[in-house]
């Protein structure tokens, strides 16, 4: 059942992809909770199964992706027992996606405001007067001239397409809206330009929100709470502030420690090694072949999710050692033990 106080709630979610050389384990036992007004952000390497996860919730998995086991509830409707038809409807009025490539997610030879009540028209009826005037409210709202909504796509700049594409997000009053990587191809100040529109119409808005992102700092910076993926599995969960001040989990751990600081004489420290392959039998602990404190309970057992103060969760078997660990990660020579001993 799900928790009534949620907007989405994830419960032990199984994600397998079919594929010739067998099924890859693309995310396993996944529990997530989106409150009304939250932003939380998603963060982890390529390929952790971050985007997969954003599908299912979206309903958008490819043919070769199978739900095994879970549910993702949004308000009291479980989204996963729904037809395809009914699916299709909480698309946008319900959840939104902002992508990655704004230049991929607009068609290029559609004006973009007929593009935004396109998207508007598959879920009302709405008169070609009140779609334009529409479309103008939404433009402003994300700071780009109404004059430029009849421009197309190669018009505009990347961070302008980047609004369009939150303009077009918004159009149905989602209450949640996933952010996939909305800012990779922009630079800095765009970005940062970008964030400032989103925090700013969701605090007049309302809305929910998921950042997916490989960049911790962007998640520090924008999100209250931060769920850290690893090879399918949210390896830890909690408060931005509690997790950043104190991790539990090596492998967050090692993902602030890559963070590169202003100011700061410190290297950063990447981790050695790579992900698992997802089409092995994987058993224990996803990160114990690249984790300094992995013992053979962690090859052999799968760790439970532990609860912390504060809403704060992880899964590690030594997590109790995680400030000693903390200590001692900042010498990269610590991390290559970990390879090291597993390839020898």
């Amino acid at each position: 059942m799900s928790d009534t106080t949620s907007v989405i709630d994830v419960r032990n979610l199984d994600v397998v992809y079919h594929t010739a050389n067998g099924p890859a384990k693309a995310l396993f036992n996944i529990d997530m909770t989106i409150s009304a007004g939250e932003r939380i952000g998603l963060v982890g390497e390529s390929g952790c199964g971050k985007s997969t996860l954003l599908k299912t919730i979206m309903g958008v998995l490819p043919p070769n992706g199978e739900v095994t086991c879970g549910a993702i509830h949004l308000g009291s409707t479980d989204l996963l027992k729904l037809s395809e038809d009914a699916r299709r409807k909480t698309r946008w009025a319900e959840i939104s996606m902002i992508t990655q490539s704004a230049l991929n997610a607009l068609n290029p030879v559609k004006r973009i405001d007929a593009q935004i009540i396109e998207a508007v028209r598959a879920h009302r009826e709405i008169s070609k007067a009140d779609g334009k005037a529409l479309v103008a409210k939404l433009f402003e709202m994300v700071g780009v001239s109404p004059e430029r909504a009849h421009d197309y796509p190669h018009q505009f700049s990347g961070g302008m397409r980047q609004r369009a594409v939150i303009a077009m997000a918004l159009a149905l009053e989602p209450k949640v809206i996933i952010a996939d990587e909305p800012t990779t191809a922009l630079d800095v100040i765009v970005q940062d330009q970008i964030f400032t529109r989103l925090r700013a119409l969701q605090i007049e808005r309302g809305f929910s929100m998921i950042l997916v992102t490989h960049d911790i700092a962007l998640v520090v910076e924008n999100c209250g709470r931060i769920c850290v993926m690893y090879a399918g599995m949210i390896v830890e969960t909690g408060e931005t502030h509690d997790i950043v001040r104190r991790p539990r989990h090596p492998y967050t751990i090692g993902l602030l420690n890559a963070v590169s600081v202003l100011g700061s004489t410190k290297e950063p420290i990447a981790i050695p090694g790579s992900p698992p392959n997802l089409f092995d039998k994987l058993e224990g602990c996803r990160f114990a072949p690249r984790c300094p404190l992995a013992s053979a309970l962690c090859h052999g057992q799968v760790p439970p999710a532990t609860p912390l103060d504060n809403g704060h969760s992880v899964r590690c078997h030594h997590w109790e050692q995680a400030d000693e660990f903390a200590r001692r990660a900042s010498d990269p020579n610590v991390w290559g033990t970990a390879v090291q001993s597993e390839t020898t």
